[in-house]
């Protein structure tokens, strides 16, 4: 038996032997883990102890840069974190794709973990750069990289592609409360009842996805989660081959949120009624939820088992780059919110897309103002590293996520363009003129010339 499987399903006597037996401890298994990762893998804690004895390296990572204390972060072992961070594990390690430790903790709330690696030396600031990175880059549609500034005070670069599905659910869910409690919302008060019935629709969904984790038994909770799986109307968000959508059930209603690959060939929110409504049962809903899907049944076999018949495409345009679980997360609100308009006003049909949409387009501008203006105010409470890697990411909402063609978009821009102006800081805007002007029909750059010439900045200098 491999050392790998001595630690996932040996005993401590057998890892013991094993370990005499081998001559490097830090090599990566079959399954691309050092053996250390693989005892907080499976949270054995005893494990890890036998194996720093025996010399094993506490920051050695895996082939995405995660090291042991990630996953005992991850999985909310304290005693686990504890023993690693004594043994000098990194607290601001950050993996390939510049993900740090603390930002787990962080999503998650667990609150004991995240003041143990602050109390060693982990710092927020670095974890909430890269969630705010990614919160911004989802919610304006970036395409590409950003740097932010590790611990080291060095740039590491962050994809804005890509973001956890629980997370999603939640971040959008916390966003569409604040939305109803804010002056912003106000106007919008006679959608407001149907507004918390799309919440509780959020946290039962957040409930569910919670049992999606390797260490939990879902058979131990088939009550609880039967429970939830009774809530109407009911999200149901699937991951499957390194994609996520989402599908709301009400009574003989499925609809599904699909702004990726699938849904720019058949639409992107497509209300289906199911002929065959009775086989979407309980533990058919389990099975989806908690065990391993594949697109060939989620996209097609799915359909011939329900009975799926198209009756309406809500017209939501496709993911621009690879967020696929922001964007199908996002697509719930007007999904929802039409199907609720629907039962409401009956067959106007037109009318109720129209206010759905009205009342989505609202919540995305408002949330849009409120990240950019979170990313102008920590902007200037930040160090110089820090000020230049949040002026880069300026730069890119500027560049990418504002249209001159679209009023709304100006005042962003102005805001932005007080700060990239700046002698120190036009840098930013210089670069993304030297690398387009040679496309004078690019619009990201017309735009861009067209905010600046508007500002009453000098296009020329930056030329």
């Amino acid at each position: 038996m491999s050392i790998s499987k001595t630690i996932i399903f040996g005993t401590n006597k057998e890892l013991i032997s094993a370990l005499r037996k081998i001559k490097k401890i830090d090599e990566l298994d079959e399954y691309g883990y050092t053996p250390l990762i693989q005892a907080a893998i499976v949270n054995s804690v005893t494990k890890a102890k036998l194996l720093l004895a025996a010399g094993a390296n506490v920051d050695f990572p895996d082939l995405t840069g995660r090291t042991a204390l990630f996953w005992a972060a991850d999985n909310d072992n304290y005693d686990l974190c504890r023993l690693l961070l004594q043994n000098k594990a990194n607290p601001n390690a950050h993996t390939n794709g510049g993900q740090p430790i603390l930002a787990l903790p962080i999503l998650k709330n667990q609150q004991n973990v995240k003041k143990l690696l602050v109390a060693t030396g982990g710092k927020i600031n670095f974890a909430q750069d890269f969630i705010n990175a990614k919160l911004i880059g989802h919610g304006f549609e970036l395409e590409g990289r950003i740097d932010i500034v590790n611990t080291n005070n060095t740039f590491i670069e962050v994809e804005f592609e890509g973001f956890f599905l629980r997370f999603t659910l939640e971040t959008i869910s916390s966003t569409l409360i604040d939305f109803r409690n804010n002056f912003a919302g106000q106007k919008l008060r006679k959608y407001f009842a149907k507004l918390d019935m799309l919440i509780r629709a959020f946290e039962v969904a957040i409930e569910l996805i919670r049992y999606q984790n390797y260490l939990i038994n879902v058979k131990q909770y088939v009550n609880k989660i039967n429970k939830l799986l009774s809530y109407e109307p009911l999200i149901i968000p699937i991951a499957f081959g390194g994609h996520a959508v989402t599908f709301i059930k009400l009574w003989d209603w499925l609809i599904r949120c699909d702004r990726g690959i699938f849904g720019k060939k058949t639409g992107t929110v497509i209300f289906y009624q199911m002929r065959n409504p009775t086989r979407l049962t309980k533990s058919f809903c389990r099975e989806l939820l908690y065990k391993r899907q594949y697109p060939e049944f989620i996209n097609t076999g799915l359909n011939d088992y329900l009975g799926l018949e198209i009756k309406w495409k809500l017209p939501i345009a496709p993911q621009k780059s690879g967020n696929c679980a922001w964007a199908n997360v996002e697509a719930l609100i007007p999904a929802m919110m039409f199907l609720l308009l629907l039962e409401e006003k009956g067959g106007e049909v037109k009318i109720c897309e129209q206010e759905a949409l009205e009342f989505y387009f609202e919540w995305r501008e408002w949330n849009k103002v409120r990240q950019l203006d979170f990313c102008i105010q920590s902007f200037y409470d930040a160090d110089p590293a820090q000020k230049a890697a949040k002026a880069a990411l300026l730069g890119a909402i500027l560049f990418q996520g504002c249209d001159y063609s679209n009023p709304l978009d100006q005042e962003k821009a102005n805001k932005i363009l007080k700060i990239l102006l700046l002698p120190e800081y036009n840098y930013v805007l210089k670069s993304y003129i030297k690398v387009f002007k040679k496309d004078k029909d690019n619009p990201y750059l017309k735009s861009l010339y067209d905010f600046i010439d508007d500002y009453g900045g000098n296009i020329a200098m930056l030329e």
